[in-house]
């Protein structure tokens, strides 16, 4: 929060602390981009899926989520899809990942991968 502005959602995992302080879902208004965040979990679908159905009823640019620790970057029609991966906990992937998210004439989004936590 020193250098700017943080958002963030809960996940399966997190306790009522923190469901108290960030919400289940987040749709921002950043540099003139509609972005949804959304942890991902639940059931039936895909993460990708489920992610994607937090926001049909709004017409966003981007949907950042996670739950599958899958590094994913696609798009669905004009919407684009990403998934960072895990920084921590990388499960099947062969590296640890993290985003890295460009707005500017365009949205540009990659992803870091890295071999230790060292």
């Amino acid at each position: 929060q020193q250098f700017g502005d943080l958002y963030g959602v809960y996940g399966n995992v997190d306790g009522e602390d923190m469901k108290r302080l960030v919400p289940r879902r987040q749709l921002l208004n950043v540099e003139g981009y509609k972005i949804g965040v959304v942890h991902g979990h639940g059931e039936k679908k895909t993460t990708e899926k489920r992610a994607a159905a937090e926001f049909e009823e709004e017409d966003v640019d981007l949907i950042i989520f996670g739950h599958s620790h899958l590094p994913l970057l696609k798009f669905s029609k004009k919407t684009m899809l990403f998934n960072p991966g895990s920084a921590t906990d990388k499960r099947r992937p062969p590296h640890y990942s993290f985003g890295k998210i460009t707005l500017n004439k365009g949205i540009t989004a990659q992803h870091i991968f890295y071999d230790s936590l060292d």
